[in-house]
């Protein structure tokens, strides 16, 4: 009850609850991130999401072509058809087919937004509404570390929340770069889907070219990257 009364005292959170690490639905996950893992989230929605291990975050990029919405709707349609939950930003782009495609199929999403959803643009707050609809849940830092753009925070706590990671024609300089980096140090599988446009997707490119990520175009090659974590059980 706590929880849920601080929520309510922060403008725009009302309906929230405000986990922490002592809270039951508190992800074990981000404890791997250590001194930069989060303090207290507000979560909307579904929490029986944040206890599944079958997560995959997909991340596309904010200048999204034709090709690179296809790409990510593709990928998350048949893995939200296999009954994964589909971790993306939802905010612009690519990542809104994602969560379109992952509706039509059944599938439930996590947004992890950099945001509250009241604070949030007229389109990315259409599909959080869609989101909450089917079962889904928001998430969003109640403070951020200091330092750094706010959409590169929110970054790290997608990848540290999902079991594997794909990239869908990002940028150079984006988010989903920093969210890569992360996930790749904390031995999550990652992943790139890249397109044939030559300027949206350089990003995706870099990180192949790396070796930082597989390359995978269908949710049968991402089924083929092992996910340290299961190996670790087994």
């Amino acid at each position: 009850m706590e929880d849920v009364m601080a929520a309510h005292e922060t403008p725009g959170t009302d309906g929230a609850i405000l986990l922490h690490p002592e809270h039951e639905h508190w992800p074990a996950e981000f404890a791997d991130l250590g001194s930069i893992a989060p303090r207290r989230i507000f979560a909307l929605g579904a929490l029986d999401l944040l206890q599944s291990q079958a997560r995959t975050a997909l991340i596309g990029g904010r200048t999204a072509t034709v090709a690179g919405r296809a790409a990510g709707a593709a990928l998350a349609a048949g893995l939200a058809a296999r009954g994964e939950a589909l971790i993306t930003p939802a905010e612009t782009g690519t990542d809104l087919a994602v969560v379109d495609a992952a509706r039509r199929a059944g599938g439930r999403v996590i947004a992890i937004t950099d945001r509250p959803p009241a604070e949030a643009g007229h389109i990315a707050r259409a599909a959080q509404r869609g989101i909450l609809e089917r079962g889904g849940l928001i998430l969003w830092e109640a403070s951020s570390p200091r330092g750094g753009r706010t959409s590169h925070r929110s970054a790290r706590l997608i990848a540290a929340l999902a079991a594997r990671l794909v990239l869908v024609e990002i940028g150079a300089r984006s988010a989903g770069m920093t969210a890569a980096a992360i996930a790749g140090g904390l031995s999550r599988a990652v992943a790139a889907t890249p397109t044939d446009q030559s300027r949206p997707g350089r990003g995706t490119r870099q990180l192949l070219a790396a070796d930082l990520a597989t390359l995978v175009h269908t949710p049968d090659e991402l089924d083929a990257l092992s996910d340290p974590r299961t190996l670790a059980h087994l």
